[in-house]
């Protein structure tokens, strides 16, 4: 095969593992609508690992090296995907969004408590708990007005 025939095979190959990466960040997505503690996070990462061997192992076999980046970019977009739909910072992923200065809001729900309790209602399908503080705007003795309350424009302006 010539140098054209090379490139072209070269370009096929990132293709598919470009394939591959969507299909698994597709996977990676479905995973964690059912991960709601971290061991469930785990055991998803665990399949993913799992089935791509697997997958690798057997176009191994059958010699089809061309598709051999299908697998590898499912596993890529899968644990990524995975991660990032997991919502927070776990692992050997929290030490890289702390280096890096990357996912705050995931490295917050790390340390929050209620990351559970929110998974948990995003996979049941029901409300998801209160995380906002609701401000007292009563009106202050004296003052006739609400504290935050909209001025009144007057005529004329």
């Amino acid at each position: 095969m010539g140098g054209n025939g090379a490139f072209a095979l070269a370009i096929v190959a990132v293709m598919l593992f470009l394939l591959g990466i969507i299909i698994g960040v597709r996977i990676g997505s479905e995973l964690a609508k059912g991960c709601v503690t971290k061991r469930e996070y785990w055991i998803a990462n665990l399949k993913i690992l799992v089935g791509g061997v697997l997958v690798s192992a057997l176009i191994g076999l059958t010699g089809f090296t061309l598709v051999a980046g299908i697998p590898i970019g499912a596993m890529a977009g899968a644990i990524a995907s995975l991660k990032m739909d997991f919502g927070e910072s776990v692992g050997p992923w929290k030490f890289h969004d702390k280096a890096f200065r990357v996912n705050k809001d995931q490295l917050r729900r790390a340390q929050d408590g209620n990351a559970e309790a929110v998974r948990r209602a995003r996979r049941d399908g029901t409300p998801m708990p209160e995380v906002i503080s609701v401000a007292d705007d009563s009106p202050k003795e004296g003052s006739g007005k609400a504290k935050g309350a909209p001025r009144k424009r007057s005529k004329g302006k």
